[in-house]
């Protein structure tokens, strides 16, 4: 998918302008999310001012060093093992265990925040936040999303345009929850296809007016769903009106 005239520009623009003299705290995975954020941090604050952490649950990903000396970033390593063992009890399901994990990293993030007194950085794009393939509270949970007016294959174009190396941008996406995770295995879809789906509805197109190689209306209509049913994810708060002014609906910061 291609990116619009000034999309680098942009990201550069509201980080410098967003971020300002404070401290910025990031996790680290090897992905290209983190990796694209981590840049972008570099490009546009003092460096001292980055703080990076990689959060795993036990070995650590054999990415997050190459990624470290390939943006001359130094990291933090924190195994969140014995964390995950006090809440895990006797739960056996993949995908619960799985959102533990994820808000468990949140809430280090936070701590590490609030000591510098700085901003947690997210990493979802676009196609993460639409399809709600995120955890509310989790790596959902942050004070700014430089990434996420880009979907997944425009991350993937802004990474190229900055000579990021092979090894990144090979890397198949996955959030590192359990052993052989990947997106597009979760989301049993290519991020090229669902891309163009989403671009479909995000110019308000019907799904029979969606045409997409490979792609039949029943699969386009899957991701319309899914999008609808995932709303509640990008609302931080729902509030019933009752008075004149309102938080979430009249009272928009």
């Amino acid at each position: 998918m291609e990116l619009l005239e000034g999309t680098t520009d942009v990201l550069d623009v509201f980080v410098k302008e967003f971020v300002g003299s404070r401290h910025v705290v990031l996790g680290i995975s090897g992905g290209i999310d983190s990796a694209l954020v981590a840049y972008l941090l570099k490009k546009n604050i003092k460096k001292e001012k980055i703080h990076l952490y990689s959060l795993p649950y036990g070995e650590e990903s054999k990415y997050v060093k190459r990624l470290s000396y390939f943006l001359n970033l130094p990291y933090e390593k924190v195994d969140m093992s014995d964390a995950l063992d006090f809440f895990r009890g006797d739960t056996k399901d993949l995908r619960v265990i799985g959102n533990v994990k994820a808000r468990l990293r949140m809430v280090f993030l936070y701590m590490k925040a609030n000591e510098y007194g700085g901003l947690v950085a997210g990493t979802s794009n676009k196609s993460e936040l639409l399809t709600g393939y995120f955890t509310k509270f989790g790596d959902g949970g942050s004070d700014f999303q430089p990434l996420g007016d880009l979907y997944k294959t425009q991350v993937y174009e802004v990474a190229r345009s900055y000579g990021f190396p092979d090894w990144i941008l090979n890397k198949a996406p996955s959030a590192d929850l359990w052993e052989g995770q990947t997106d597009e295995k979760e989301l049993n879809i290519t991020y090229e296809k669902l891309d163009r789906i989403l671009e479909c509805l995000e110019y308000l197109k019907k799904p029979e007016q969606c045409r997409i190689e490979g792609c039949t209306v029943k699969e386009i209509k899957r991701i319309y769903d899914m999008v609808e049913s995932n709303a509640h994810k990008r609302v931080n708060l729902y509030i019933p009106k009752v008075s004149f002014r309102s938080v979430g609906t009249d009272w928009m910061e």
